[in-house]
């Protein structure tokens, strides 16, 4: 095992539930008593470094791509401050004159750059370098749009208003995605960078859509209907009531401090690959799901025996109950075996899904104390206890 899968399990349980709701999301459990021992790196030296080292494309200041510029000359900006409500319309009625512009070269070198840039550490992982966590679709988006606007300024791009989305009231916004383990996400709201080029709004969402920028309509048509939404236009808020303030604001960078929002949001994107069945160092690390690797994906050697590192129900670090998620490795579809021992039980449960990291079991059993075993014919794992409440 990795030594830092041991670190990251340790802060799981604490960091699940550092955030509040979010507009993208929800509830993500209760705080542990216990905080992690873990030896801290300087991510504040690794932003400065990031900032210094701007993409091909970017502006200089002073130029088109200095930061805030590019607003078209019929531009009206608030005398003051605004709030969301106030400027909340229909997508057709939107003010978009004092959106920054930029170019189409700038918009194809951005995208490109916010998508794969590896900006970000966490201390329990700080050799390895994490992009925004554009791969946790159900939570997020606040914290994604900020660090993303946060990078274009540093690279001297015009800094990008964001593009806000709320439901109204009884109605959700939803997206299908394969990455998340239901298939589907519902939120109360969302948001992402946005910019004129061409005259046309384009949104910069990653998580929506990894192959490109968006007009704002098909990016609206992904998740929501026109008659279920209010749309604003922000300078200065992701989130919250603010809109504009009565001055700009300078974009903040992200929250890198144990359980801060970002780290929170970086800690649930591992957990979302792991559920997933998909190898995290991979996916978040050299082979993103939207790019070609220089590696093959591994396959299961049914001539081994598997292995299980842990459980689970959902990507929040909750109480195991239903469904139950076994995370380890070497699963082979169509041949490994899960038996679970306890509480008058000792049976082969029924997957409903596997992959090589991963083993799905919709069936619920009652609380209480477990033994597993996970088998390739006859190879057996080391058995784990499951804990179920």
């Amino acid at each position: 095992m990795r030594q830092s899968y041991v670190a990251l399990a340790s802060v799981l349980c604490v960091a699940s539930a550092a955030l509040a709701a979010s507009a993208c999301g929800g509830d993500e459990g209760a705080y542990s008593d216990r905080a992690p021992d873990i030896e801290r790196s300087d991510t504040g030296a690794l932003l400065e470094d990031a900032a210094d080292s701007p993409p091909s494309g970017a502006g200089s200041p002073g130029d088109e791509g200095s930061p805030g510029g590019g607003a078209s000359a019929a531009c009206q900006l608030p005398d003051g401050p605004r709030s969301f409500d106030e400027l909340k319309g229909p997508p057709g009625s939107l003010a978009a004159d004092c959106v920054p512009t930029w170019t189409e070269e700038q918009l194809s070198s951005g995208f490109a750059a916010i998508r794969d840039s590896r900006l970000l550490t966490m201390p329990e992982q700080p050799e390895f370098l994490r992009r925004i966590p554009w791969l946790a679709a159900d939570n997020g988006c606040e914290e994604r749009a900020e660090a993303a606007v946060h990078f274009f300024h540093q690279w001297d791009y015009p800094t990008p208003y964001f593009a806000r989305v709320k439901a109204k009231p009884r109605k959700r916004l939803v997206f299908q995605t394969a990455n998340e383990p239901s298939g589907t996400v519902t939120w109360s709201g969302h948001v992402a960078p946005v910019v004129r080029v061409g005259g046309q709004l384009m949104i910069l969402d990653v998580a929506i859509d990894p192959s490109r920028p968006l007009p704002i309509a098909e990016w609206l048509s992904q998740f929501s209907v026109a008659d279920d939404i209010d749309v604003a236009l922000c300078r200065d808020h992701a989130l919250g009531e603010g809109c504009f303030d009565a001055v700009p604001v300078e974009p903040p960078p992200p929250n890198l401090n144990p359980y801060g929002s970002m780290h929170t949001r970086l800690l649930t994107e591992w957990r979302v690959q792991e559920i997933l069945g998909r190898d995290p160092y991979r996916v978040l690390g050299d082979c993103p799901p939207w790019g070609p690797c220089a590696e093959p994906e591994p396959t299961p050697d049914p001539g081994l025996p598997p292995s299980i590192r842990r459980f689970a129900s959902d990507q929040f670090d909750s109480p195991v109950w239903y469904p139950i998620y076994i995370i380890g490795d070497n699963f082979v579809e169509g041949w490994t075996t899960v038996r679970i021992t306890g509480n008058g039980i000792d049976e082969l449960a029924p997957i409903d899904a596997c992959n090589i990291r991963r083993i799905l079991i919709s069936q619920e059993y009652p609380p209480g104390d477990y033994q597993v075993t996970v088998s390739n014919g006859e190879l057996a794992s080391q058995p784990m206890v499951l804990h179920i409440q």
